[in-house]
């Protein structure tokens, strides 16, 4: 048996919502590391309610700049791609409607949370506040063996589909099926909400 220690970095803001509640899981690629200095050029996003994909989000986003090669490189996005995408100052308000009242999921939740806590601050001057579950560090807590915990590797573990790896709404798409199989084994420990005090009792 394993412990792992209060979930704070699996789920952060809890307002101990139930496993059934609504969420979106999402993804997105930027131009590069920083919020403060890089683009976002592409949001994924799935919506999940008591249990199942109810809706989904994907666009394009027009960085008004040149992709870095690098990043054309591994996303597999070109300047033509989104030349003709609205820029973030159009997108943001639709995706921030998508995701209204729900939890937000990511892998490695802290890179794409703070691009969008930035983005909204800087773009729309509000605060963006939300419960936020990172499938990353409960990967972690749920099969502490697995070793290694990028998402196409839980997703293999998981058997679970990953078609186009680093674009948004495939990562998007893939992430919310991991996410989903990781909260089929919460519920097989009788842990319905998310909240920061619990804690997993994981059997290897």
């Amino acid at each position: 048996a394993y412990l792992v220690d209060d979930l704070k970095t699996v789920v952060t803001n809890s307002k101990n919502q139930s496993l059934d509640d609504e969420y979106v899981v999402f993804d997105i690629e930027t131009t590069g590391f920083s919020p403060l200095y890089n683009k976002i050029i592409e949001i994924g996003a799935v919506k999940v309610s008591k249990g199942e994909i109810v809706d989904k989000f994907s666009t394009f986003v027009n960085p008004e700049e040149p992709i870095p090669y690098r990043i054309e490189q591994l996303t597999s996005i070109n300047d033509g791609m989104v030349i003709d995408a609205p820029a973030i100052d159009k997108i943001l308000p639709e995706f921030l409607k998508f995701c209204d009242g729900a939890v937000m999921v990511a892998h490695n939740a802290e890179f794409d949370v703070t691009f969008i806590r930035e983005k909204t601050k800087t773009i729309l001057g509000k605060a963006f506040e939300c419960t936020v579950v990172d499938t990353v560090s409960l990967a972690r807590a749920l099969i502490p063996n697995l070793g290694k915990f990028t998402l196409d590797h839980v997703a293999k573990a998981l058997n679970v589909s990953l078609l186009h790896h680093h674009r948004a709404v495939d990562d998007a798409e893939c992430c919310a099926d991991i996410f989903l199989a990781l909260v089929a084994r919460l519920e097989m420990l009788s842990l319905i909400h998310i909240s920061e005090p619990t804690r997993l009792r994981c059997i290897s």
